[in-house]
């Protein structure tokens, strides 16, 4: 095979390249882009940003023994480890509730509501043991929220 001026084998930059030389620089090439690449994925796939909600901390009082419950109930809960599937878990949970009341309205109204609402699970027994604490549910989950955020 003759190699033209605009031949593939004219980008080996060397005055006489092999086609040993070519196929070693074109895997060499390839290598790296892909390995550029799959760095830029894996760095770019970790856990999604936890956008802090507003009503959050009208909610929680002690915000590091809160994270640091939250982290405890995270690790024995990881299925739930992700900010979206928290929000959409208390939003559900509140909404079965209170209908009336989503966590995009008011952050006060919100609060209240959850107030309510975590109330209501300690009467009915609804509760989780995280670090020798009984923890409502929902609590639980806020603390995990918070765990996320901070």
């Amino acid at each position: 095979m003759t190699a033209g001026p605009r031949s593939l084998y004219s980008l080996c930059g060397i005055r006489r390249c092999t086609r040993r030389t070519f196929l070693l620089s074109a895997l060499l090439s390839l290598t790296a882009y892909g390995f550029g690449s799959n760095r830029y994925s894996l760095a770019n796939s970790g856990p999604e940003p936890c956008v802090e909600p507003p009503w959050l901390w009208k909610t929680i009082a002690d915000r590091q023994s809160a994270a640091r419950i939250g982290r405890t109930y995270l690790d024995a809960h990881p299925e739930i480890r992700q900010c979206h599937t928290l929000i959409t878990d208390i939003e559900r949970t509140l909404k079965r509730q209170d209908t009336s009341v989503s966590l995009t309205a008011n952050a006060d109204q919100t609060a209240s509501a959850l107030q309510r609402l975590l109330r209501k699970e300690y009467e009915r027994g609804e509760v989780v043991s995280v670090a020798g604490w009984v923890l409502s549910k929902t609590e639980a989950r806020l603390y995990g929220l918070v765990a996320m955020i901070r």
